[in-house]
């Protein structure tokens, strides 16, 4: 498959995936109380938005470019890009792990253990200053800006709850 046929393939996959998350999103979420525009459904809508726009945008730079470039060789099996599973793997584990955190132990404690987890196994970074105030500084950042600026709570554990 080429670069080109990739790239189309991708941009419709993700333009579906943004189709199907802006519908869920509508169809699932309420609007919110009062008057106002921003409610529950105001970040899970502008992401899909957001995906929807750049997926059309990746469509349309494949199909207006131009086709004379050369065609990088391919292998043996037809494939030019190779997937990568242990990232991928990784990440979903990731994604898990910090639902079940939030469930469990609450924002607080989930949010610190993740980035440090993310920080030191994926991006390979053992600066102890680095990894401390990265963790303490996106937690506390988020929460501050969630919880006191926006009124929004935030998860409180079941099994450890320090609001």
């Amino acid at each position: 498959m080429t670069g080109r046929i990739h790239s189309i393939v991708l941009g419709l996959i993700l333009l579906t995936l943004s189709g199907f998350w802006i519908w869920l999103v509508i169809d699932t979420i309420p609007k919110g109380f009062g008057d106002g525009d921003i409610g529950p459904r105001a970040f899970p809508l502008m992401f899909g938005i957001i995906l929807c726009v750049l997926s059309i945008l990746l469509l349309a730079k494949t199909l207006l470019v131009n086709r004379t470039r050369p065609v990088p060789d391919e292998s043996d099996d037809g494939f030019i890009f190779a997937i990568r599973w242990t990232p991928a793997v990784l990440v979903f584990i990731e994604i898990a792990a910090y639902g079940f955190l939030l469930q469990t132990c609450g924002f607080v404690i989930a949010t610190p253990v993740i980035v440090l987890f993310v920080m030191i196994v994926n991006l390979r970074i053992t600066s102890p200053k680095l990894l401390l105030g990265m963790s303490i500084g996106v937690t506390g950042s988020c929460w501050f800006i969630f919880e006191k600026v926006l009124g929004i709570y935030l998860a409180n554990g079941s099994w450890i709850n320090l609001g």
